[in-house]
């Protein structure tokens, strides 16, 4: 999960001051260029290099020995549509998905199946707004395991820089002990539009790209989707007191498929020994709150706190199954817009919950999507 780490390297501090084109009006030469940019360091800010562009797209792909791995984040302002992709393999295993939100609803590709799913509360994400979007105290990320260069040393190694000034296009090659470098800047002032690392082993490799433009652009195939249940994630608390059995469930905080009430169930019961759920009582999360007994007069209690009273079901909310039945109690929510159970949703590859991992981490930093005029 190497482009994971890199990704969120990428954006992690941003550095003070801005590289202004008056820094570049008495240098022609690339190397002064070059100079300029690793001394001020803006030259790495991705937000800069994005800024004002109607669609963008940041690539990483990373190689070591056996394991392959590309992350693709990005925006298409003109529809209103935000992408995150992954595809990693490992040995035998293999994740390949796409992630795309828009307004009040989500697609999501998992190798050659596509589903859509739905956002009570839309709030779609740009990656970078808001976010700390350079490369480090200089531009490229810091010394670490996952990406192999350090910009501190940038000053101390050989450069060679080619500048072309009629296409505003700059190219700086240099070899550290490790690796090989390369940075590719456009505009004036220049900003990184691509970086490649390669061991001198030939062993690994690291190559990050900004797309900008019509190439950035993004749309959602127009085929037959399956419906998504709401991703549920949380915390399960089971517990007897005084004779009466708890089942309880928080929902994540930071959970970001809000869905309303009146689309999801509580089913309760036990599990036959195949592991399927013996269905005793269904609860409406609706109702907020539920008292029923069963055939052998035993009480069932269902309650759902609504945290924040939003309606929804979403972060910290509660939903408890209260019981003095001697059976082993067990309960899963049923998502009846999808007409499905959230558990049920993801393929067997053990590979898959870090479809919803990776993508619920990234969820939790996202802004709204504001259309642009």
């Amino acid at each position: 999960m190497r482009p994971v780490v890199v990704l969120l390297l990428l954006l992690l501090s941003i550095s003070a001051g801005c590289l202004s084109a008056e820094d570049f009006a008495e240098a022609d030469a690339g190397e002064v260029l070059f100079d300029i940019a690793i001394d001020n360091g803006d030259a790495w800010d991705l937000i800069r290099t994005v800024d004002g562009e109607d669609a963008y797209r940041i690539i990483i792909e990373d190689q070591l020995d056996q394991v392959a791995s590309r992350v693709v984040v990005g925006v298409d302002y003109n529809v209103g549509i935000s992408q995150v992709s992954m595809y990693s393999q490992v040995g035998n295993e293999t994740l390949d998905f796409d992630l795309f939100e828009s307004e009040g609803e989500f697609h999501v590709r998992i190798a050659d199946e596509w589903y859509v799913g739905r956002d009570s509360v839309s709030h779609s994400f740009d990656p970078l707004v808001g976010l700390d979007s350079t490369f480090g105290s200089q531009g490229i990320p810091s010394p670490s395991p996952s990406l192999p260069m350090d910009s501190t040393e940038f000053p101390s190694l050989d450069w060679r820089v080619t500048w072309d000034p009629s296409v505003e296009q700059m190219v700086a090659v240099t070899d550290n002990a490790s690796h090989q470098i390369i940075l590719e800047l456009r505009g004036s002032p220049p900003v990184l539009v691509k970086a490649e690392s390669y061991s001198l082993d030939g062993l690994s490799s690291t190559v990050l790209e900004v797309v900008t433009g019509d190439a950035a652009s993004i749309s959602i195939p127009d085929v037959e989707m399956e419906r998504m249940p709401a991703p549920i994630s949380g915390q399960i608390r089971l517990d007897v007191v005084d004779g009466y059995r708890i089942w309880e469930y928080t929902i994540a905080d930071g959970f970001r498929w809000e869905v309303d009430v009146n689309e999801m169930e509580l089913h309760a019961g036990t599990r036959d020994s195949e592991g399927a759920l013996v269905i005793e009582h269904i609860f409406p999360l609706e109702s907020g709150h539920l008292e029923t007994s069963d055939s052998n007069g035993d009480s069932w209690t269902f309650d759902h706190i609504d945290l924040d009273e939003d309606g929804y079901l979403s972060g910290g909310d509660l939903v408890r199954v209260t019981t003095n039945s001697t059976i082993d109690l067990d309960a899963a929510f049923y998502d009846q817009w999808a007409e499905a159970y959230p558990e049920s949703f993801l393929p067997a590859s053990p590979l898959a919950p870090l479809v919803l991992l990776f993508v619920a981490m990234l969820r939790g930093l996202r802004p709204k999507i504001q259309g642009r005029d």
